[in-house]
């Protein structure tokens, strides 16, 4: 790894004073993408690299103003809540698809039944699982009802569920090849290829009438290319083949500065690098079911150090207090902060709990964020923890999660998916990751707020939950991660009108 690093800042440096030209002169802006993908779905594929396009297009019957903290039209006109567990909306009667074909409630219910149906099978299926029934009220009105009274139902609407067209999905041997063989939508760009080798191309859409105030197409055409090696995407880049790169490395982004054709632009993104432990003791490791041992392993961690050194545009990185971001997320409330940098009080309380000569711990890392975690590894060792690392992937960490393996970890957790508490707290404390807290005042402050549909109270009932979990130190979030992009200076990022931390291929623009 220590090699692949090096190779890669030698080649950004050796490459520093080469010309990097766009191609504004042709319309086509060359996005570089870490993983090949042959699907453009939500459903299918919910993952950052195809994340960034099929938002642009693909829409929803709402979606969420982060920055004015309410709810907006897109294919829905109106909404309103009929009883605590429906929602009933009136559609627009003037929306295409990128087919040609008109929007009504036939697409919202074929939809609808499709991701909820129990033999579909979806990576996230409880994002859908939660609906019981859609009702066609007329051609633009429909009626979605919930399993349970369900508080961030019109959350999970505007941030989870995109409609497809019901003509296409009829004619398809497989629904689960909408995204690959016909992936239209109502969005403001339309697919033109989607080729795992060849990549994904998309275009303005020019008949786009759903919500202009927010989405937008700043450029003509994009073309997403598939490069997995970080060496090639800089010399790409350097050398006019793509240009705008995604999530890049502090070294490499301080090597392309030196560039004078070149940008790197920070943007800050709501999503969180945290630290768990095994409270519970179903790994076998003791010493971490002793909350002095938690707080101490906490406050050996210097997170104004990492952020500055190491976190990838940590000049707008949020050093956060709790596992929520009190000016974006929804319900985001606490009055007991995380516990600060004291190595001296962290030795101190690991020998009060019976540990002076510290302990061994397996520490699970995400693979994209080992080189953050080896630093935090080595702030554990200087208290005498001797930690462990073990890189691995999302499938690797929930494997392990659901066999009780895990002694402590840190995964990238993206809040911007849907940047409410309840959902950020599902991820944490609901289905297998509760076995390794297992708090009964945790338990009992996200089901309160389940059926609370006012802001303040829910914010109030999860105020216990999130002060809990600094009190115990169950989850250190150590920082935010920023995106952070090089791209050529005739590329320019603008502000997304909907999104406070997300970059979507419509937030993209030429100078």
């Amino acid at each position: 790894m220590k090699l692949t690093k090096l190779s890669l800042v030698a080649a950004a440096a050796a490459l520093a004073s080469m010309p990097a030209m766009a191609q504004k002169s042709k319309g086509t802006l060359r996005i570089a993408v870490n993983n090949p993908f042959a699907v453009l779905s939500s459903y299918h594929l919910p993952v950052d690299d195809a994340g960034a396009i099929y938002r642009d297009v693909y829409e929803g019957l709402v979606a969420y103003d982060e920055h004015k903290h309410k709810y907006i039209p897109m294919l829905a006109k109106a909404w309103r809540r009929v009883a605590p567990d429906t929602l009933e909306f009136d559609l627009r009667d003037d929306i295409k698809f990128h087919n040609g074909n008109g929007f009504d409630a036939d697409d919202v219910v074929a939809t609808l039944n499709y991701i909820k149906d129990p033999k579909v099978k979806l990576t996230f299926k409880r994002r859908y699982s939660w609906v019981k029934r859609v009702e066609k009220l007329s051609r633009y009105k429909v009626r979605v009802v919930a399993e349970k009274v369900n508080s961030i139902d019109l959350g999970l609407m505007a941030y989870r569920i995109v409609i497809w067209d019901a003509e296409t999905m009829a004619k398809l041997d497989r629904v689960s090849d909408y995204g690959r063989l016909s992936p239209v939508g109502t969005g403001s760009y339309r697919v033109v290829q989607v080729d795992k080798n060849k990549g994904t191309i998309v275009e303005r859409f020019e008949g786009y009438n759903s919500n202009k105030e927010y989405n937008r197409a700043g450029i003509k055409r994009i073309h997403a290319i598939s490069m997995p090696d970080r060496q090639t995407q800089v010399a790409e880049l350097l050398t006019s083949g793509v240009d705008v790169l995604r999530n890049v490395l502090p070294d490499t982004a301080k090597n392309l500065k030196k560039n004078p054709d070149l940008n790197v632009s920070a943007v800050p993104s709501p999503s969180i690098f945290y630290l768990a432990f095994d409270s519970t003791n179903q790994s076998g490791n003791k010493a971490l079911s002793d909350p002095r041992v938690r707080k101490a392993l906490h406050m050996s961690i210097d997170r104004d150090k990492l952020i500055k050194h190491l976190v990838p545009g940590g000049e707008v990185a949020t050093k956060l207090q709790a596992l929520c971001f009190k000016n974006s997320t929804i319900a985001c409330k606490y009055s007991v902060n995380a516990p600060e940098y004291d190595p001296a009080a962290a030795k101190k309380l690991l020998a009060e709990a019976g540990y002076p000569n510290g302990f061994d711990l397996e520490y699970l890392v995400y693979t994209p964020m080992v080189q953050l975690g080896e630093a935090v590894a080595g702030e554990m060792r200087k208290i005498g923890v001797r930690a462990k690392i073990t890189p691995a992937t999302i499938g690797v960490y929930r494997r392990k999660q659901g066999r009780g393996e895990l002694q402590a970890w840190s995964i990238l957790f993206p809040t911007g998916s849907h940047p409410d508490a309840a959902n950020i707290l599902g991820v944490y404390f609901n289905g297998p990751g509760f076995k390794y807290y297992g708090d009964k005042i945790i338990r009992q402050g996200i089901d309160d707020a389940t059926t609370e549909f006012n802001e303040a109270q829910r914010a109030a009932h999860y105020e216990k939950v999130f002060n809990r979990v600094n009190e115990m130190h169950y989850i250190l979030p150590v920082t935010s991660i920023p995106s952070v992009y090089a791209h050529s200076k005739d590329v320019k990022l603008v502000t997304d009108s909907m999104s406070t931390g997300d970059v979507w291929i419509g937030n993209f623009e030429w100078n």
